[in-house]
């Protein structure tokens, strides 16, 4: 039979910058992500502080974090990406200072 075989692998997501454990400088902090996926990332969800911050539909995305408003001290980033058959995986969750 010809039947398609269900995309169950999850994709994979890293935070490449900033570090984990730097310290934040300047207002405008570029966070970046990469994602991979054995079919095709079909998203990418960035979380500070448990939040969702904002969504990207490519595999490798840069975000603009304006933390003038952010509390002084830690801060956690984490990404999710999501491929198109709907699996989701996050990455290593990348903890910064203020």
């Amino acid at each position: 039979s010809n039947a398609a075989v269900a995309d169950t692998t999850a994709p994979s997501a890293v935070i490449t910058s900033p570090a984990n454990g730097s310290r934040l400088s300047g207002k405008t902090v570029s966070i970046s992500v990469r994602a991979t996926d054995n079919v095709g990332v079909a998203k990418i969800d960035l979380y500070i502080d448990g939040r969702l911050f904002g969504t990207s539909a490519t595999a490798s995305a840069t975000f603009n974090w304006n933390t003038s408003k952010a509390a002084a001290g830690a801060h956690t980033l984490q990404a999710m990406a999501t491929d198109a058959a709907g699996n989701t995986g996050a990455s290593a969750v990348v903890t910064v200072y203020k």
